[in-house]
């Protein structure tokens, strides 16, 4: 999501033209900039899961490679989408919050895929208004993400994003100021709202871990939500975790090498 390309608005799907009689369980928000090929697999895994119930938002950032074009390819399928400038991914997100309609919000992004959507945990939640719903996440295709709602929740980020369904009428919005921390900032400062989280055992989404860096850049701004929110003892065990992290990653970095033949040769 980015302002540096032409400025234009364009928008469509057939929600615009169709009048909606009931409200749907789902609105899946998908942002994106610059990136045609993952944007058509990302729609593509949705599509097999398309009915009433799902509403399939798409926000651009005003791309110059094609992305306009496949979305009125897609337009038939798509509920609502719109290509225009923005200030970063959050603001895109913010602009996908404002057009949904659904009782629960779903966030997929380029490098993901929708795996399988738990109707039936969500129509039970939404009776009782459960505000957030925190499903698990396969990463790269070999670690499951498992999502946990404890104290670690108030130094670290214990739910994937791909995999939380948050009340549409409990969401927050975004800061925008954040460029990869929002949905962070966001998830602590629903805890401290004090919302009703519930944890699914099933798995909806694929995720790439090549998307946005979450090294020196996206420490700071976790270091920053946990600050402003749980007050600086809590940044203090946030540090320190990520620090033995860190040390823990470099040591397993080290034996890998070390057990490898051409490192061993080279010494």
């Amino acid at each position: 999501m980015a302002s540096a390309s032409p400025r234009h608005n364009v928008r469509g799907g057939h929600s615009n033209v169709e009048v909606q009689i009931s409200r749907p369980l789902l609105s899946v928000v998908i942002v994106v900039f610059r990136d045609r090929d993952e944007l058509r697999q990302v729609i593509e895994s949705i599509l097999p899961h398309k009915n009433h119930d799902l509403e399939l938002i798409v926000i651009d950032g005003a791309s110059d490679d094609g992305t306009i074009e496949l979305l009125q390819t897609f337009d038939p399928w798509i509920d609502y989408w719109l290509s225009e400038p923005d200030s970063g991914i959050y603001d895109a997100m913010n602009k996908g919050l404002k057009a949904a309609s659904g009782e629960y919000i779903l966030h997929l992004n380029a490098g993901d895929r929708l795996r399988t959507v738990p109707w039936e945990t969500l129509r039970q939640h939404a009776k009782v208004e459960v505000d957030v719903v925190c499903c698990r996440v396969l990463i790269d295709g070999e670690v499951e993400f498992i999502s946990r709602t404890n104290f670690l929740s108030k130094i670290d980020n214990t739910w994937h994003h791909q995999g939380t369904f948050y009340r549409r009428v409990a969401h927050l919005g975004y800061d925008a100021t954040y460029r990869m921390a929002g949905d962070f900032d966001h998830n602590q400062r629903l805890l401290r709202a004090g919302c009703v989280v519930k944890e699914d055992p099933c798995i909806v989404a694929d995720h790439q871990s090549g998307g946005a860096s979450m090294a020196y850049t996206g420490h700071r701004e976790i270091y920053r939500s946990v600050r402003t929110n749980f007050g600086w003892c809590c940044l203090m065990l946030s540090w320190l975790r990520f620090m033995l992290m860190d040390v823990r990653n470099w040591i397993r970095t080290r034996r890998r090498r070390w057990k490898s033949p051409v490192d061993r040769l080279e010494r």
